[in-house]
């Protein structure tokens, strides 16, 4: 398997890279990160280049690329400001692709154009207090009234609802169990709906919300898909999110390791660069194989998903392997820069900051453990 890049994906890739060199310097994400602002006007610019549109076809302005080209751009996102790529990822790639496959025309039409100009985002409304792993045991309630839904409940956790356009929540419609779970196209404005920021140790211009439901009436039309068959879409779409998931944690470590990299050869002690000791330039060389290995593992599970075959396993391996590369990476970075890293000064903070809650969101890299190991036993 050659997965060597064409010419038109180096090219997206090198633009990618290019584009945020220049827009996004460490000073920008430094001032993001601390001030807890996102960066909308970079955001819609990312529009403007059609890297939003990606997974859409043009009538919805999008330019029909595949996983394989979103992957090379959300590990450049990831290379520049962590939340820039999560925001992509869940906007784009997560919910975005979700209303592309099972929404109706109307919702298309909607959100799609939006979301590929970058002028809209989408919040994906999931877990809640008692609903983590065991996702099926969402108890948040939709319930029929005579010309729509009402919905009842809490969702933890949902990323950039504070700022979104519109919400899609996974919501209980039938039975317990994954069989009674339907999804919705639900308006942030809409009577009933509460959302408090929940402070966090990193993403920080990305803010990460509780919603609350009080008798919250939505037309019939906010159903997105079939009723009750959300458990089938919700895999999708979590099986995508964890390659995107991966190319991000992929960008971040490797934009760590570059750090140390150069700090270890401009940084002296006893009169040489510190990048001439063995126990530096061990860490240094041990993050390089690891990055290695997580950016072959990311393309492959991509080039499985664009190529329309089975990439679950494949997307739970890179998952694991890049968000703990992405830590790991961080880390000795810390130990590269010394106490120069825990200052705010150096980006080394950020980054190991950025990368913890990988491991844990898009779904544990336990789980995803017990995924491999569920195809590897039967």
């Amino acid at each position: 398997m050659d997965f060597t890049l064409s010419p038109e994906q180096a090219a997206l890739r090198d633009s990618a890279r290019d584009y945020l060199a220049k827009k996004v310097p460490l000073s920008l994400a430094r001032e993001a990160d601390e001030t807890e602002t996102f960066p909308n006007e970079i955001y819609r610019g990312l529009g403007d280049l059609g890297w939003q549109g990606l997974p859409f076809t043009e009538e919805y302005g999008g330019s029909g690329g595949d996983a394989f080209d979103e992957a090379l751009v959300v590990e450049q996102l990831g290379y520049a400001m962590t939340p820039l790529a999560a925001c992509f990822l869940v906007t784009v790639l997560t919910c975005g692709k979700t209303i592309r496959d099972v929404g109706t025309e109307a919702q298309k039409q909607a959100w799609l154009p939006a979301i590929s100009a970058g002028t809209a985002y989408v919040s994906y409304a999931l877990t809640e207090p008692s609903a983590g792993s065991d996702a099926a045991s969402v108890r948040t309630t939709a319930r029929k009234t005579g010309d729509g839904w009402r919905i009842n409940g809490q969702k933890m956790f949902c990323t950039g609802a504070d700022m979104a356009s519109v919400i899609l929540l996974i919501a209980r419609t039938g039975g317990p169990g994954r069989d009674g779970l339907s999804i919705f196209l639900v308006d942030p404005e809409t009577p009933g709906i509460t959302i408090q920021r929940m402070p966090k140790l990193g993403l920080r211009p990305y803010h990460t919300c509780v919603v609350f439901f009080d008798d919250v009436d939505l037309p019939a039309d906010a159903l997105l898909g079939t009723e009750n068959e959300a458990w089938r879409y919700t895999v999708a779409s979590l099986n995508r999110e964890r390659i995107a998931c991966a190319a991000m944690t992929l960008g971040t470590g490797q934009a760590a390791l570059d750090y140390a990299v150069a700090y270890a050869k401009e940084r002296e002690q006893f009169g040489v660069p510190i990048g001439s000791f063995q126990a530096i330039r061990h860490r240094l060389a041990n993050a390089h194989v690891r990055l290695r290995q997580a950016r072959l593992l990311t393309h492959r599970a991509a080039w499985l998903e664009a190529n329309g075959l089975s990439s679950t396993r494949a997307a739970s391996m890179a998952k694991v392997w890049a968000t703990e590369t992405c830590v790991d990476v961080a880390g000795d970075g810390m130990r590269v820069l010394g106490g120069y890293s825990y200052t705010m000064e150096h980006p080394m903070q950020r980054y190991l900051r950025d990368a913890l809650i990988h491991p844990i969101g898009a779904g544990t890299n336990e789980i995803q453990r017990n995924i491999i190991a569920k195809e590897l036993l039967g």
